[in-house]
Order: structure tokens, then C-alpha cells, then sequence
């Protein structure tokens, strides 16, 4: 009884074990065909995205060099804006200070300097067809102030040339504006030095005070009357001269001006009356 039932358990044993073991190999094949797979799947994806994101990163390269490109591009406008405003504002005050003026005038802008005569006279960029004539007088607008700048000495069709008051050449009739006497203010040849006054009456003497404001007087001269041109900062009293001798800063700081203008010949006042 006991070696029969030993029989029956060892049969089931063997016939459980024979059906476990049948599909063992086919179990291993698909398990390393799943796991090649799965790599195949893993190194193909890796690929994939490889090529996919270098494409996005030449994408965005591209996009930053464009990006790059309009921001410069908008930076020079936005620069080109801001100088074309400053010319605007300034042009508009100047504009502004001319509409007040006694007499009327032609504006005209700085071109050129005269290299070959130690930068004294300029190019501006009107002229005879635009009513320019020669010995005309030339004026600006700086910080607020009217101030001589000089004459024509030369005229174009299109541009003619500034002598400034500081050349060696120039003399202006003048009268200091507080005290009503009259002078002759002579250039010195170069913007640095001062101008000189000269013929003032030496009983002027002790009413004369430095920072005085310097006018242009009209009399027999190519300037209007009324001009601002300097004031004093130096009086001489020298004892072999029959006059003082005084020394005088310009209003308008010459190495600064873009703008003048010209005066033309006749005043608003003479045009009404024609």
C-alpha cells in the first residue's frame, strides 16, 4: 500500500515536471527576442531625437542670429530717431527765437570748414539761389542767445562762405549796451583769443564793468543794429593811446554752432511798407 502510493505521487511529479519543462526553450527565445527589441526600440528613439533636436537647435540658432539682426536694426533707428529729435528741438528753437527777430533771415546749415585758412571762415549750405548776396549778416541762436557770427564773403548758386567775427579781417561797429558808447570790435585770427575793442572814449572808463554786454550799433556798417556780439572781459588804459582799448569774449562759442542765419538786407517793417 505504501509503495504504491510512493509510485502515484513520484508518476504526478514527473508529469507536472515534463509539461513545465516543454516550453522552457520557446521562453528564453521570446524573452532575448523582447529584450533585443526593446534596445532596437531604445537606440532608434535615441537617434530620432538626436537628429530632431540638433534640427531645433540649427532652428534656433537661426532664430537668434534674426533676432539679433532686428534688435541692431532697431537699436539704429531708435539712435537715428533720438539724433533726427535733438536736430528737431533745436532747429525749432532757433526757429522759435527767429520769429522774434526785427529783420528776416534765411536759415542755412554748417557744411564745411576752410582747412587752408586755419578753420576762420565755413561753408554754409545756401546761396545765390536762395536770395543770398554778398557782405550779408550771419547770426545764431545758442543757449537761449542771439549772437553775431559774421558776414558772407563769398556766394555760390547753391552754398556760400562765412567770415566769423574773430578773423583778422573783420571789424564791426559796436556800442556797449549799458553805457551807450561806441567802439570798433577787430578780429584777433582765431577763435581762442578774445576780440578787441578799440576807440572807446577814455572818459568811459569808470563806467565801463566787466561782463558788459557788447551790441552791434549800425552805424555805417554791413550789421543791423541791436546784435548781441560779446561782452567785456578786460579794460586797458594805456597812457601812449588817445582811447581805451578793451577785450571782449563772443556771445556764440564758435566751436558749438551747427546752424546760422542770414540776414537779408531789408527788416520786416520796410516789407510791410512796400
Amino acid at each position: 500500500m505504501g509503495s504504491a502510493l510512493f509510485m502515484a505521487v513520484s508518476l504526478i511529479t514527473l508529469v507536472v515536471s515534463t509539461r513545465s519543462m516543454a516550453g522552457f526553450p520557446e521562453r528564453i527565445g521570446l524573452s532575448v527576442l523582447s529584450f533585443l527589441q526593446r534596445g532596437f526600440d531604445g537606440v532608434g528613439r535615441f537617434v530620432s531625437e538626436t537628429v530632431n533636436s540638433i534640427s531645433e537647435l540649427r532652428r534656433l540658432e537661426q532664430s537668434h542670429a534674426a533676432l539679433l539682426s532686428r534688435v541692431e536694426t532697431l537699436g539704429n533707428l531708435e539712435r537715428e530717431y533720438a539724433d533726427l529729435k535733438r536736430e528737431n528741438e533745436r532747429l525749432n528753437e532757433q526757429l522759435g527765437f527767429m520769429s522774434n527777430a526785427k529783420y528776416t533771415s534765411i536759415s542755412a546749415k554748417i557744411i564745411a570748414r576752410d582747412p587752408e585758412n586755419l578753420y576762420s571762415t565755413f561753408v554754409v549750405n545756401k546761396g545765390a539761389s536762395n536770395g543770398i548776396a554778398k557782405n550779408q549778416a550771419v547770426i545764431a541762436y545758442q543757449d537761449g542767445a542771439e549772437g553775431l557770427v559774421g558776414r558772407v564773403v563769398e556766394v555760390g548758386r547753391t552754398s556760400c562762405v562765412v567770415s566769423p567775427i574773430y578773423d583778422n579781417s573783420a571789424y564791426v561797429s559796436i556800442k556797449l549796451e549799458r553805457s551807450r558808447y561806441d567802439g570798433l570790435a577787430v578780429g584777433s585770427g582765431t577763435a581762442e583769443a578774445p576780440l578787441v575793442i578799440r576807440y572807446v572814449k577814455k572818459r568811459a572808463k569808470e563806467e565801463i564793468q566787466y561782463g558788459d554786454l557788447v551790441v552791434t550799433s549800425g552805424l555805417q556798417s554791413l550789421y543791423p543794429p541791436g546784435i548781441s556780439v560779446g561782452r567785456v572781459t578786460r579794460l586797458k588804459d594805456l597812457d601812449y593811446l588817445t582811447s581805451l582799448e578793451l577785450e571782449m569774449e563772443p556771445i556764440i562759442d564758435f566751436g558749438r554752432i551747427e546752424y546760422v542765419f542770414i540776414v537779408r538786407n531789408e527788416s520786416p517793417e520796410s516789407r510791410e511798407l512796400e
